[in-house]
Order: structure tokens, then C-alpha cells, then sequence
């Protein structure tokens, strides 16, 4: 068997990475979370005795490692997935050591340590942003990753969803080649066999697309997502300005005025105030968008709660170390619930772009 290797080798996008990476990142803050919150439960215990002392960094690396050899040896996009979020617990098991590598110490308790990892994932999530946007996809890419659909289907992997994803993606870019055809058809015959056995995956998903058609239709559902983000816009706000205010009078008191005249007021309460009246106003922006455009509103109300966890929560993070978990939480979830939101408005918009397309076609 003769291997060829092309002369300019190229990087060929998948068009998950997105979910993955996703996946990995979320995996490892709960993995930073979960830790610290089980050492405060117990004690702190060592693993070890002797002049030993077994790191939990290691059982990080362990992890990581599995994930890598799973990406390496095992095909298919389900095990993609667990690799990522195998390899996400193991990223976060392994920086949650980062005080005892940045101090001469070796101190686990190193104040800044909690804000510093929190940069370090905002960081990362911009940077996987980057890798996600979509800008042009080439043939070529267009190719790969309907292959790579095909290679999950053929292992039972693949939902109907993303084998009409894969179609439409080949016929946007206009590949036109014997491979291109050949592919076309292998995915309109896992389309049909998806369509008549349809999988969990794809059950599970018509059940939420079914489930926000007939939210989206009732009138309180509008107003119950308007009042949620002000409430939440309002008590963020609250509690940064109380906090700035003791802070700045240094005496546990309101004093209005004090926090903008004295020389002891702190900047990580300060620095928590701007920041949630910022994400305060992309709330406002999302609640002036919802009666046009929903998508729009939701796109504001997700900028509102990313500018709440990359400012807002860093500064509490600071502050309070693992106090503030509970605020971290509650954006979490305002997050997900969010993206399922964004994704079924995208899919409704999709439908009715398609739907005029042939009346008009």
C-alpha cells in the first residue's frame, strides 16, 4: 500500500470544534470548582505519607493523557466528545495546583491563585471563539467534514440534524466532483434511514424544538425571559455598588460620597461596578430587541451574561475567593438555558428561509 502525502499538507477545519472545545473549557471550570469546593468539605487531606505527597495535578495529567490516547486511537465524534470532556477535567485538575508553581512556597492557598485561573479560562474562551468563528469554508473543508459525518454514521453515531447539515454545507459551497456526488448520496441514504429509526440524539432534539414552538407562542414567556434578566441585571448591580461603597469608606458604612473621593477605595470593587452597569446595558439593549427580533434579544441578553462572567464574577472571584459560586452558577445556567434559546430561534429562522425559498423557487 502506497501512502501519498500531499506536497502542501493542509488544515482543515471541523466545523464541531466549536462543541468540543465547549466542552473541554466547561468541563475543566467544573473541575477547578468541584475540587476546591471537596477540599473545603474534607479538610484538605494529603494522599501520601512518608515525605510523600501525591499531587492532584497528576491525576490531571492521567486524565489528559487518556483523552489524548482516546482522540488518537478511536474514531467517531461521541468519543471526540469524551475526550474533550475527559480532557477538560484533567486541564482543570491540573491548574487548580497553579499557587504552588508561582510561589516560593509552594502555597496551595496563594490569595490571587482563584482570579488568576478565572483569567486564564477567559482567556481560553476567547481564544476557542477564535478557532470557532466560521468565516469562509473552503471545498476542501466542505468535504472533510462530510466525511467525517459519514464516518459517524457508519458507526451509528450521527443525527439526523448534522446529516442534513453536511448536505446543505455541500451544496452552499458548490463542491462539484465524482467524491462530492458519491458523498451527497451516502448522506441522502442515512437521511432516509435516520428519518424512518430517527435516534435518541434526534428524538431528544425534536422534543425541545417541539417544546420552545409552543413556549414562544404564549405571551408570559416573553415577559417571564424579559423580567429574568433584569432582575438579574438589578441585584448584580446592587451588590456591586453596596460593595464598592463600603469599600471605598474603608468603615463598613454607606457613604455615597466616600467612594468617590477616598484614596482607600478598592479597585477590584470598583472595577465590579463598572462591569455589571456595563452588563446592565446589554440587558437593557436585549429587552428594547425582544419585541422585533428575538434572536437579537438573545444575542444581547448571552453578551450581558458573558460581560457578568468575565468581568463581573472575576472581580467577585477576587475578592471573596470561593464565595462567589453561587453567582457563577446562576450565570451558568442563564448561559446554557440561553444557547438551547439561540440555537431553536436559529433553526425557526433557518425553516422559514427554506420555506420561502421554494415558494419562490
Amino acid at each position: 500500500m502506497t501512502l501519498l502525502i500531499p506536497a502542501k499538507p493542509r488544515i482543515v477545519r471541523s466545523l464541531e470544534a466549536g462543541s468540543y472545545l465547549e466542552s473541554f473549557l466547561w468541563s475543566a471550570v467544573a473541575a477547578v470548582l468541584a475540587i476546591r469546593a471537596f477540599l473545603a468539605a474534607t479538610g484538605y487531606p494529603q494522599i501520601g505519607g512518608g515525605g510523600l505527597h501525591i499531587a492532584h495535578m497528576l491525576w490531571g495529567g492521567l486524565l489528559m493523557l487518556a483523552a489524548l490516547v482516546l482522540t488518537l486511537s478511536v474514531m467517531g465524534q461521541d468519543v471526540r466528545l469524551i475526550a474533550a470532556i475527559l480532557g477538560g477535567i484533567g486541564f482543570g485538575t491540573f491548574i487548580d495546583e497553579l499557587g504552588k508553581f508561582i510561589t516560593s512556597d509552594n502555597d496551595y492557598f496563594f490569595q490571587p491563585t482563584i482570579a488568576l485561573i478565572y483569567v486564564i479560562f477567559i482567556a481560553m474562551f476567547l481564544v476557542f471563539r477564535e478557532i470557532e468563528r466560521r468565516r469562509v469554508i473552503s471545498p476542501a473543508e466542505s468535504l472533510a467534514n462530510a466525511a467525517d459525518v459519514i464516518v459517524d454514521a457508519a458507526a451509528g453515531g450521527a443525527s439526523y440534524k448534522q446529516v442534513t447539515e453536511a448536505i446543505y454545507l455541500l451544496d452552499r459551497t458548490g463542491t462539484e466532483s465524482p467524491v462530492a456526488e458519491a458523498l451527497r448520496q451516502a448522506l441522502h441514504l442515512v437521511q432516509v434511514a435516520e428519518e424512518k429509526s430517527p435516534s435518541l440524539v434526534t428524538q431528544i432534539h425534536a422534543f425541545i424544538s417541539r417544546g420552545y414552538d409552543w413556549l414562544v407562542h404564549k405571551i408570559w414567556f416573553q415577559r417571564v425571559v424579559v423580567l429574568i434578566f433584569i432582575v438579574h441585571a438589578l441585584i448584580f448591580v446592587a451588590i456591586s455598588l453596596v460593595t464598592a461603597v463600603v469599600a471605598g469608606t474603608g468603615k463598613g458604612t454607606l457613604d455615597l460620597a466616600g467612594v468617590w473621593h477616598t484614596n482607600e477605595r478598592s479597585f477590584a470593587a470598583i472595577g465590579e461596578l463598572i462591569a455589571s452597569m456595563v452588563s446592565s446595558l446589554a440587558a437593557i439593549v436585549g429587552v428594547i430587541y425582544i419585541r422585533s427580533s428575538r434572536r437579537a434579544a438573545y444575542r444581547w441578553f448571552k453578551r450581558s451574561i458573558l460581560l457578568s462572567i468575565f468581568f463581573v464574577q472575576f472581580f467577585l472571584f477576587y475578592e471573596n475567593q470561593l464565595g462567589a459560586l453561587g453567582g457563577l452558577a446562576g450565570d451558568l445556567l442563564l448561559l446554557a438555558g440561553l444557547n438551547v434559546m439561540l440555537l431553536q430561534e436559529t433553526a425557526r429562522q433557518e425553516a422559514r428561509f427554506t420555506a420561502l425559498a421554494h415558494q419562490h423557487g
